[in-house]
């Protein structure tokens, strides 16, 4: 029997500024910066519109991903963040790029179920009915406290994850969801996008990050199951990669070459008709879309990009090994 794979080296041991990316790649070309295919300018990328929610939007990623989507055109744009002079800022500049577009703010704790009831209550009276939502808002509190492993973070922090990044998401996701409930049949072929920003970390074993490591695959699997339950829903799991934002961890900095428009601009392209090939998958911002789209058939047929990290053949005969009849 063979010994588990080893854990990836540590940042502080790697040279090359593409490993971990390029460990993680699935298209022959890697994007690490914004092409035309995902550009906000691009007129197939138009969210004229579209109503679009997105959560931890003060900065990084969530205020790439809210810009981008008033160079797009969409119509109305709500945002969510803990500091409310960043999200006025934000609001701002929304603005000042799509005048036309409605644009509301609130001050949110992702993890606070009445918070996120009322939120939810106050975004639909100031701009209806919500197309896309973006699950952006998260944390990486190990990343912040010198990679401690189990046992030496105190289980309260080492869960504040899971309140953020799980629990954050699905609360919004019902949130969501309530748009599509009738008086007495549930929930009835719910419409929209949901992206959930997951992390490619969510398929590393890597010492020092479990909490946050094993909250990003959690999300990973909310989206599948969100997908599996209601596939009327467009549902995606978005790795935004390796971007320089506050709450990447000073390590890392060398190999956070991705932009947060990297991201914002595959959350445009998966609100297009054309991403449905990727529905209910895991899609990072590394891989080209062009590359994908042409392959569209084998990755529907084949099931790829679903559940990942796991490695093996399971069915009713086992795995095959060598050396077995």
């Amino acid at each position: 029997m063979s010994a588990s794979p080893p854990p990836p080296p540590p940042p502080a041991q790697v040279a090359d500024p593409h490993f971990y990316t390029r460990m993680h790649q699935f298209t022959p070309s890697m994007r690490r910066a914004v092409y035309p295919a995902i550009e906000a300018s691009n007129p197939q990328n138009s969210v004229q519109g579209l109503s679009v929610l997105v959560t931890g939007a003060t900065r990084g990623i969530g205020k790439a991903i809210a810009l981008a989507w008033a160079q797009a055109g969409a119509s109305r744009i709500a945002i969510t963040g803990r500091d409310a002079s960043l999200l006025a800022a934000v609001s701002a500049q929304i603005t000042a790029i799509a005048p036309s577009t409605t644009v509301f703010a609130a001050v949110a704790d992702a993890g606070d179920e009445a918070a996120t009831r009322k939120l939810w209550a106050d975004v639909q009276a100031a701009i209806g009915r919500v197309d896309v939502l973006v699950c952006n808002a998260g944390v990486f509190s190990e990343g912040q406290a010198d990679f401690p492993v189990l046992g030496v973070m105190e289980p309260g922090r080492w869960w504040a994850d899971f309140e953020v990044n799980v629990r954050g998401p699905y609360l919004h996701i019902y949130s969501f969801l309530q748009q599509f409930r009738t008086p007495n049949d549930g929930i009835q072929q719910p419409t929209g996008t949901v992206i959930v920003v997951t992390s490619g970390a969510g398929a590393l074993t890597m010492p020092g990050m479990s909490a946050y490591s094993i909250s990003k695959l959690a999300d990973l699997r909310l989206s599948q199951f969100l997908h599996a339950e209601h596939p009327t829903l467009r549902t995606f799991a978005l790795h935004p990669g390796m971007a320089p934002t506050d709450m990447a961890p000073p390590r890392f900095a060398a190999l956070n070459l991705d932009p947060p428009e990297l991201a914002a601009g595959l959350t445009l392209y998966m609100a297009q008709p054309r991403a449905d090939f990727l529905r209910g998958r895991y899609v990072s911002v590394n891989w080209d879309v062009e590359e994908m789209e042409r392959h569209s058939g084998e990755i529907v047929e084949k099931g790829l990009l679903g559940f990942v990290g796991v490695k093996g053949e399971f069915g009713a005969e086992g795995h095959g090994f060598e050396g077995e009849a």
